[in-house]
């Protein structure tokens, strides 16, 4: 049976997403601008959307 980790805290998702964003080339206020953008677009909170950014690069969204 697989192991599930506990799910890091909403900073930790909120910095991991933006670490993401910078690999993309953004600078730290244009990736926080991004991902606040990002989460208005789709009506979720931030960290809702930080998430689903680390998410989708660990490869878990589906």
């Amino acid at each position: 049976m697989p192991v599930r980790t506990a799910t890091p805290p909403a900073t930790d998702v909120v910095g991991l997403a933006l670490k993401v964003l910078a690999a993309q080339g953004l600078t730290g206020p244009a990736a926080h601008a991004a991902l606040v953008a990002m989460a208005q677009e789709r009506g979720l909170p931030v960290a809702r959307c930080a998430a689903l950014v680390v998410a989708a690069v660990d490869g878990r969204v589906g």
